[in-house]
């Protein structure tokens, strides 16, 4: 059976990763786990309280973009274990994917910050550059 993690972080983007998990899965016997990461930063000027409200948002918009994943996999009769880690997302998901065994790390060229005067987004280059298994990036 193949393991394949995607990297999601709810952008238009990542969902492309997603349909691609689903290709694969419906094709052969896959085990997907899809991984949403909260950044864990605060940015300079931000009190404490400010910091966790920015904590509270982020938690928040993770938890609806894996309910939405979760949703997709479902709606597409896909098995898929969903899960949200905090962290710095490269760094996450590539431990995730060592922990797990995957065969394979499904992520979009460009998440939600997307801005096309880059080459790749700088998560997926890092995936790229650092990641023990193969990285199918799509555009």
């Amino acid at each position: 059976m193949q393991k394949i993690i995607v990297a999601d972080d709810g952008s238009i983007f990542s969902q492309k990763a997603i349909d691609k998990a689903i290709e694969l899965a419906k094709k052969e016997e896959t085990e997907i786990i899809c991984v949403n990461v909260i950044e864990d930063f605060c940015p300079i000027g931000l009190t404490e309280i400010d910091c966790n409200v920015v904590r509270d948002l982020q938690t928040k918009e993770a938890k609806t973009i894996t309910a939405n994943a979760q949703e997709k996999f479902t709606k597409e009769s896909v098995t898929a274990r969903v899960v949200m880690e905090t962290g710095s997302p490269a760094e996450t998901i590539i431990a995730i994917a060592k922990r797990e065994g995957a065969d394979m790390i499904i992520a979009a060229s460009h998440g939600k910050h997307g801005a096309r005067k880059f080459a790749l987004g700088s998560v997926t280059a890092r995936l790229i550059e650092h990641s023990p298994v193969p990285v199918l990036v799509m555009k």
